[in-house]
């Protein structure tokens, strides 16, 4: 069990906390019960109790349509935006993406996400971009995100570059690179310092966060 797994499993339990990572880590769609129980693979009965009790305090909000009860996350909550932060660092996409990745972390100097997932601004539709600097090849992540993305329900998109090459586009001034790194992170390996050592001088003037 991974850390941020067993911190997860303290701070909410298995359930509840697989129940909030489905509907956070999905925002805009909704759940039904039937549906909840076979994604987070749980009872029923267990899944109602935790809907109930999470509805009570207002983190989900529960909708009805003829027979069928419908449920999602609450936007309007207090603490939403810290609550998904908190669940995509420990049992949401960020936590998932970062074990999926830990065994190439000796060929990888920094991954990260970028875009709407890590400004926090996704919504159903929202590929998860992430960006590889390493010796991984694009083949090695790839191959370690396939059984991933189907479990987070949504694509990742993974930009994979060598130090050469990271560099070399730092360097020309490429527009892309230079948008990606200005904007906000979600760093899985590596953190800021080590993504500034790799760009050197070149970073520091691309103006990251």
């Amino acid at each position: 069990m991974s850390t941020a797994t067993g911190l997860a499993d303290l701070l909410f339990g298995r359930t509840r906390g697989a129940i909030l990572a489905l509907l956070y880590g999905h925002a805009d769609q909704t759940f039904y019960t039937r549906q909840i129980a076979r994604e987070v693979d749980a009872s029923i009965g267990a899944v109602q109790r935790e809907l109930e009790n999470l509805s009570k305090v207002g983190l989900i909000v529960r909708n009805s349509l003829g027979s069928q009860v419908f449920y999602q996350a609450n936007r309007s909550a207090p603490i939403f935006k810290d609550l998904q932060a908190l669940i995509n660092k420990t049992i949401g996409v960020f936590s998932v993406l970062r074990s999926a990745l830990q065994p190439l972390s000796k060929r990888i100097v920094v991954a990260f996400v970028y875009g709407s997932v890590a400004r926090e601004e996704e919504t159903a539709q929202s590929d998860v971009d992430l960006m590889v600097v390493g010796k991984a090849t694009l083949h090695d992540v790839l191959s370690r995100l396939s059984t991933v993305e189907k479990g987070l329900g949504r694509p990742i998109n993974p930009t994979v570059y060598s130090v050469a090459e990271f560099k070399s586009k730092l360097a020309s001034g490429n527009h892309f690179l230079n948008s990606v790194l200005k904007g906000q992170k979600a760093f899985l390996l590596g953190d800021e310092d080590e993504l500034r050592n790799v760009g050197g001088v070149r970073l520091a003037e691309a103006g990251t966060d």
